[in-house]
C-alpha cells in the first residue's frame, strides 16, 4: 500500500472516498487509543484472597506440568513404537 511520501501531490484523501465521522464509526471508537486515568485507588487483597490466588496459581502450574508430561508420553509412544521393527 502506498503512503503519503510515495505519491506526489497527495492531499491525504483518496478520490471518491468520503471522510467518515470518527464518532459514528464503531470500529474507530473501539480501536481508538485511550490513555488510562490515574485514580489513586489501590486494590488490597484480604488474606483469604491472597491464599486463593496462590492456590489457583499452584493448580495451574500442576495442570501445565501434567499436560506437558502427557504430550511427551504420547509423543514417545508414537515415535518409540516403531523402533524395534527397524532393527
Amino acid at each position: 500500500m502506498l503512503d503519503k511520501g510515495q505519491i506526489k501531490d497527495w492531499d491525504g484523501t483518496p478520490e471518491g472516498a468520503e471522510p467518515k465521522d470518527a464518532k459514528t464509526d464503531i470500529a474507530s471508537m473501539i480501536m481508538a487509543p485511550r490513555e488510562a486515568l490515574p485514580t489513586g485507588e489501590r486494590v488490597i487483597l484480604t488474606p483469604e484472597q491472597v491464599h486463593a490466588r496462590k492456590r489457583r496459581g499452584q493448580w495451574m502450574a500442576l495442570a501445565l506440568v501434567a499436560f506437558v508430561i502427557l504430550v511427551f508420553v504420547l509423543t514417545m509412544s508414537k515415535v518409540g513404537g516403531g523402533v524395534p521393527e527397524r532393527m
